[in-house]
């Protein structure tokens, strides 16, 4: 009896050090990031597997807000400077672990099942991507954007239409969605035939097609930025976390789901 009163002691000690091993990470990140986080979430487990990886994926604006206003999160990967600047003028970020993280492009895409990965490039410059736009105009297409006031897809995207055209003139075909993957969603399911779009999300869905990639100098720069939150108890899992994301493995796997390295 001694020496299984011994060993169930020996196995309480163990359990209640595993337990306090295992610490949990909140990330709150662009929902363009979504499919290549789901990878990284698995290899970072295998490296970590006492660690908890709490995902919560929406546009920048939204998770800024929440963050704001006390949502759990340690660690934020915006997909562009400003909603970083907003947190870091609330005091919600710690500044000096604000660091570019990957970058991407805008793109044209319309829906209809990809019969080849090769992209059928319509436009090579200011002046083919305007009359690029102004067919789908004169086709009376519609055309879906993201929240164009606070979502970055929308920001880039709004820059890109002031840049072509007047707005004004376009509003009755621009059908709005909450962030970059509900645009998606929408030329997936077939809702609209247009849609402006990260070219990571285009590149990797097989039911839309990309109609042209719209030349940089149309928008700022689409550079996604990673920081770490400011929480009351600082752990050392989220160090963890805030390291590897910035490993060339992550980096490689960005790469390959269509982000450009800054």
């Amino acid at each position: 009896m001694l020496k299984i009163k011994y060993k169930l002691q020996g196995l309480c000690v163990f359990l209640l050090s595993a337990c306090a091993q295992a610490e949990t990470v909140y990330i709150s990140a662009a929902a363009s990031l979504a499919p290549s986080l789901t990878i990284i979430e698995s290899l970072y487990k295998e490296l970590y597997p006492n660690d908890n990886l709490v995902l919560n994926y929406a546009s920048s604006s939204v998770l800024a807000r929440q963050i704001q206003y006390g949502a759990p999160a340690d660690i934020y990967l915006s997909a562009n400077e400003k909603w970083i600047n907003y947190l870091s003028e609330k005091n919600r970020i710690e500044g000096e672990s604000i660091t570019p993280f990957i970058d991407n492009q805008l793109v044209i895409a319309k829906t209809g099942q990809k019969t080849h990965s090769a992209l059928t490039q319509r436009c090579f410059d200011q002046a083919s991507t305007k009359s690029t736009f102004q067919n789908i105009y004169k086709q009376n297409k519609k055309i879906v954007v993201a929240d164009l006031a606070h979502v970055p897809l929308g920001i880039y995207t709004k820059q890109t239409l002031n840049a072509l055209v007047d707005v004004s003139d376009y509003q009755s075909l621009l059908i709005p969605s909450a962030n970059a993957r509900s645009a998606l969603a929408f030329i997936e399911q077939g809702q609209a035939e247009f849609a402006f779009l990260y070219y990571s999300d285009a590149i990797n869905s097989k039911k839309v097609e990309l109609v042209c990639i719209i030349p940089s100098d149309f928008h700022d720069p689409i550079s996604y930025y990673l920081a770490k939150v400011v929480t009351k108890n600082s752990n050392k899992a989220k160090q963890n976390v805030y390291n590897f994301l910035q490993s060339e493995v992550v980096k490689n796997i960005l790469v390959k789901h269509g982000f450009l390295e800054h």
